[in-house]
């Protein structure tokens, strides 16, 4: 079954005028699965036939470039890549150049390989933390992958228009759009103490005396005296007949 080795490259060397990046794509070194791929082990000669470079290991996307050479040098695997003059070639090279790539992945069938042995940790103490030695294997292709070298530059670089992506190319690389807010001016409410309308201030009186009733006065009563009323009929009846 074919597996895939991701590889962050020390160094490229890019041409622009060949438009070509050399570059380590796989190393002989304890990877993060705590696997090694032996560089002495890798079989080329069926990639050197058909030298497609992908993006991300797509091979349903026209490849990003063709590899001129590939060879072993001591414990690393280089290559030299020339890059397509497509737009999606054109982004990775720019990429490349600007600094803000340098990631490497290679597709392998293995073939044979053992678990580390005292021996063989005896030679490269390394070796230690290693769960698995590939020492034959054949490449099938590698590809450019979208791991950033310095992801907080390169969003940077977006955002100022310094490196133009497309936005399939962006949601591969995980850079998000920026998105321009715009919020409504804040306007400061000032609560004044509420106050009754003039008109009803003035004219409270006079709606309390008209819908307030008032009690009648009590009328003043005198003690009943029979003199005086006794004369108040005699001066009745005088003035009756005179």
């Amino acid at each position: 079954m074919p597996k895939t080795k991701q590889y962050i490259a020390a160094k490229a060397d890019i041409d622009d005028n060949e438009r070509t990046v050399t570059a380590v794509v796989s190393t002989g070194g304890v990877d993060r699965d705590n696997e090694v791929l032996l560089p002495k082990g890798a079989l080329l000669d069926n990639y050197k036939k058909n030298p497609v470079v992908l993006w991300a290991h797509n091979s349903w996307e026209t490849p990003i470039g063709k590899n001129l050479w590939i060879k072993r040098k001591g414990n690393d695997i280089i290559a030299k890549t020339k890059f397509a003059e497509t737009e999606k070639a054109n982004e990775v090279y720019e990429l490349f150049k600007g600094g803000f790539l340098n990631a490497f992945s290679i597709g392998f069938m293995p073939i044979k390989g053992h678990r580390p042995e005292p021996d063989d940790i005896k030679k490269r103490p390394d070796l230690a933390e290693a769960t698995y030695i590939y020492d034959k294997w054949e490449l099938l292709e590698y590809s450019v992958v979208p791991v950033p070298a310095n992801a907080e530059a390169l969003a940077t670089a977006v955002k100022t228009k310094s490196i133009v992506l497309s936005d399939g190319t962006k949601n591969e690389m995980e850079l998000e759009e920026e998105v321009t807010i715009f919020e409504e001016p804040i306007v400061e409410v000032v609560k004044e103490p509420i106050r009754e309308p003039i008109h009803l201030i003035e004219t409270m009186p006079v709606l309390v005396k008209l819908f307030v009733p008032t009690a009648e006065p009590k009328k003043k009563t005198t003690p009943f005296d029979p003199e005086a009323e006794a004369i108040r009929i005699l001066k009745r009846i005088k003035g009756s007949v005179y």
